[in-house]
């Protein structure tokens, strides 16, 4: 399906809460000197970088950081590339993809291996369509399919290899299933250049269309837009939201010294599905 005929929700960059540094600007002003380590993510729907550089202040007294938000993984690595960051916060499969590309780059885990949680998210009442994508990421679990897909998309993906392009699923006359996805994280999910969809993410779309027998229709959404756009309704379900996993060590630490909120990505008005992949956080930075 060429991603060219596909509607585009475009968010703007004065959208309500949040100034974003891929639009050109950085949210949030905080001044507290030049040697500060300034760090990149991606947008979280449910906390602004004001609010983040707050607890960076008050959780992270070993050093001065600061945090920066941006709309997509290719802005956040561009202002790694001249310097505008330090860091880039990423998880480690497309820090491995990246730093596979490019030997200016390197990976660096965290210490206690910080995870999260991938899920889907549906607006709250569609309570049906939840449980739908509930039975099918635990039947994809139990009959191997998620960890196959893993192991074609991402596990066994090559250096000098893009994540393959994937056929959605079409069913005539259907209304289909409207699903948000970034289309700028490899190996996850990508828009290659000829304009079709591709990667881990887009494969499991793939899977289950087919299993729940739906068209499905993959609109790209900025980071910042996802919630956006699923409570205008010009998507049904936003994927991926991530959410950190739940510490059973006490002691272990997120980001630079403390764990995000749970609800850091999960706006009001929005239910989870259960997860359907994990990944740990870490920091790519550039070679010195």
């Amino acid at each position: 399906m060429n991603w060219k005929k596909l509607a585009s929700v475009v968010m703007s960059c004065a959208l309500a809460g949040a100034v974003l540094v891929g639009c050109g600007g950085q949210q949030g002003n905080n001044q507290d000197g030049k040697n500060a380590v300034k760090i990149g993510l991606l947008t979280r729907q449910n906390l602004s970088v004001d609010r983040l550089n707050e607890m960076a202040k008050e959780k992270s007294s070993n050093e001065n950081i600061v945090y920066a938000y941006y709309d997509n993984l290719s802005a956040m690595q561009m202002a790694l590339d001249t310097g505008k960051i330090d860091i880039m916060s990423a998880h480690k499969n497309v820090a491995k993809y990246l730093t596979d590309r490019n030997s200016n780059l390197e990976m660096k885990e965290m210490d206690k291996h910080p995870k999260d949680d991938f899920c889907f998210g549906v607006r709250k009442g569609e309570d049906a369509l939840k449980a739908d994508l509930d039975k099918v990421i635990a039947d994809m679990k139990a009959d191997g399919t998620l960890d196959k897909l893993a192991k074609e998309y991402i596990t066994d993906l090559k250096k000098d290899q893009e994540p393959p392009a994937v056929t959605l699923p079409f069913q005539p006359g259907e209304v289909p299933l409207r699903i948000a996805v970034t289309g700028d994280l490899p190996p996850f999910d990508l828009v290659k250049a000829d304009g079709n969809a591709a990667g881990f993410n887009t494969a499991i779309l793939a899977e289950i269309g087919k299993r729940l027998k739906r068209s499905i229709e993959v609109v790209q959404v900025a980071s910042a837009g996802r919630a956006a756009a699923l409570t205008s309704k010009k998507v049904d379900v936003v994927f991926w939201t991530a959410v950190p996993v739940k510490a059973d060590n006490p002691d272990l630490v997120g980001l630079k010294g403390f764990l995000l909120p749970r609800d850091a990505d999960i706006p009001e008005g929005m239910l989870l599905s259960n997860p359907y992949f994990t990944d740990e956080v870490v920091d790519i930075l550039k070679k010195k």
